[in-house]
């Protein structure tokens, strides 16, 4: 088995190549794997496709003109791919259907985590380690400034926040990403505040496949012209800024308030509200632990600082796979 990174991570074993999330498409002759649905780890490609029934289905609502060759692959059951390489995908609970993929060939194992969370949300449960030779691991909050309050705790918290507004008679606006944050957010605001929250177009479209694959989202309705009959509207983090905050106050003539579900310290001009669909620091190095690997390669986000972490409190050899200047990374 060989590991080569380029714009992506490529495994070649025998007469067969795989690529994992790969930027832009490649050659028919490769195989495609896909870790979710987010569309910046999605390419429109003619190639074998792999991916969970979940994240296909994300991706199928999203690309009309889709040139995909799909194959679902299912949580922890084995896929041969050569005589001697098998691929199991494994719950990476970043949103629904995100998966890590776990490889062995003759004896070695690699583990490619994808985007991860490793606690429990309100629809999903976290990412389980499961041991390797070389763990491949996302950092996109690999520094050490990034530590996560306890879910549980924030939501708490942000009820009351909430309740507050709502006795006050404001019109409540919460951004997350479309998909999975969202969604976590309908949740929320079902089992938190007993309302039923509007949802604008694509985090609506995203949350029918949600329920249509059993989660318990609670109730909540499409925006469509009924603003004033609602409390609180849950659409995409893009798309509010001051001037939708200031037309909503004067077509509702109400105050407004508007908060943002995210890991980073910005809230473009919103209240923030620190949860995340990634582990933070303590919980990537956490991982690490578990898996108990004998080489890490750490990639997307604070790499550099995480390898250093892994590195100097873990004793565990780590490097950012930005910095490898040598692209064939291992082989065994």
């Amino acid at each position: 088995m060989e590991l080569d990174y380029k714009s992506c991570l490529s495994i070649k074993n025998q007469d067969i190549c795989i690529n994992i999330d790969q930027a832009r498409q490649d050659s028919t002759d490769i195989i495609s794997l896909i870790t979710h649905g987010h569309s910046d780890h999605v390419t429109n490609t003619p190639q074998k496709t792999l991916a969970t029934e979940e994240t296909i289905a994300f991706i199928n609502s999203r690309i009309k003109n889709s040139k995909f060759d799909f194959a679902k692959v299912n949580y922890n059951k084995k896929i041969k791919l050569t005589d001697n390489l098998t691929l199991k995908p494994l719950n990476a609970g970043h949103i629904l259907g995100s998966s890590m993929f776990y490889f062995e060939a003759d004896g070695k194992t690699v583990l490619y985590t994808g985007d991860i969370n490793t606690k429990d949300s309100l629809l999903l449960k976290g990412a389980e380690p499961l041991n390797a030779d070389i763990l491949m691991i996302e950092s996109m909050f690999g520094k050490k400034e990034y530590s996560f309050p306890d879910r549980s705790d924030v939501y708490d918290s942000f009820a009351g926040k909430l309740k507050t507004d709502l006795a006050k008679n404001k019109f409540i606006i919460l951004g997350g990403y479309a998909l999975g944050k969202s969604q976590e957010l309908i949740a929320f605001v079902n089992s938190y505040l007993g309302e039923a929250p509007l949802a604008n177009n694509l985090v609506y479209a995203n949350s029918e496949i949600y329920k249509g694959f059993g989660s318990n989202l609670g109730n909540y309705e499409l925006l469509d012209h009924n603003l004033s009959d609602y409390n609180v509207l849950v659409m995409p983090l893009s798309l509010i800024n001051k001037d939708l905050i200031s037309s909503l106050k004067h077509q509702l003539g109400r105050d407004v308030v508007s908060y943002i579900a995210t890991g980073w310290n910005y809230g473009r001009n919103s209240n923030v509200v620190h949860v995340s669909d990634h582990a933070d620091c303590q919980g990537l190095l956490d991982f690490i632990v578990q898996v108990e690997p004998k080489q890490v390669y750490t990639m997307h986000g604070f790499s550099e600082d995480l390898a250093r972490s892994v590195q100097k409190e873990l004793g565990i050899s780590a490097r950012s796979i930005e910095d490898i200047s040598q692209k064939s990374l291992n082989e065994f």
